[in-house]
């Protein structure tokens, strides 16, 4: 358990290699291939309602140390839907 902007958050903490990135999003896996990634560093924080208050990815870009960071706050009302169904 962690604090981010005054809320207590779950920091989760993984390694994603590019097969897993590969099953998860093949778009995503055959850019980054080309570009020398081999996997990301993940840090995710997660709020008692389930929503993502901030995440940062860390990877190497041919060579070069890069970084996605975001944060996330003043969410609206959950939205309700129902689950798709299979054809």
């Amino acid at each position: 358990m962690e604090e981010q902007a005054g809320i207590a958050t779950y920091h989760l903490r993984a390694y994603l290699s590019l097969a897993q990135i590969a099953s998860i999003d093949p778009r995503t896996h055959t850019h980054v291939k080309t570009k020398g990634v081999t996997g990301f560093d993940v840090d995710q924080w997660i709020d008692s309602r389930g929503r993502t208050i901030r995440f940062e990815q860390r990877f190497e870009l041919r060579g070069v140390k890069a970084a996605n960071k975001g944060a996330f706050s003043d969410f609206g009302p959950a939205e309700k839907f129902t689950a798709p169904t299979s054809r």
